[in-house]
């Protein structure tokens, strides 16, 4: 888990038809000691878990990566330049208990992330 370690929820709002995630990167986290050090970068994996653990956070209750249908990197976050961002969702509850994810990570206009895939309660 990274959630209220390497990052912390600052406030959930659901905006039409998107969930929106406002999230603060703890800078002195010590995984960017060997990621890199002098020039800090959130690792990719941290990304998408970010992701599950916010949506978790909306759906409440622990979930399962089944699928990840798109997962592109659009830009590298430096926590130190931007530290605040906003996970966009929206969330679409499939057949079987299948939760389908449409996901974004974003700063203003800058797009770190996209992300496309589907997760089941544990």
């Amino acid at each position: 888990m990274l959630l209220n370690d390497f990052f912390t929820i600052t406030g959930i709002e659901s905006v039409d038809d998107k969930n929106i995630v406002s999230v603060e990167l703890n800078k002195s986290h010590t995984i960017y000691d060997g990621h890199f050090p002098g020039n800090p970068v959130v690792p990719g994996v941290c990304q998408t878990q970010m992701i599950k653990e916010a949506l978790e956070s909306i759906i409440g209750s622990k979930l399962r990566m089944t699928t990840a249908n798109e997962i592109k990197y659009l830009a590298v976050i430096n926590p130190e330049v931007d530290s605040h961002l906003v996970i966009e969702m929206k969330i679409k509850t499939q057949e079987e208990g299948l939760i389908a994810v449409n996901s974004a990570i974003i700063s203003g206009e800058k797009q770190f992330l996209k992300f496309r895939g589907t997760f089941i309660k544990e």
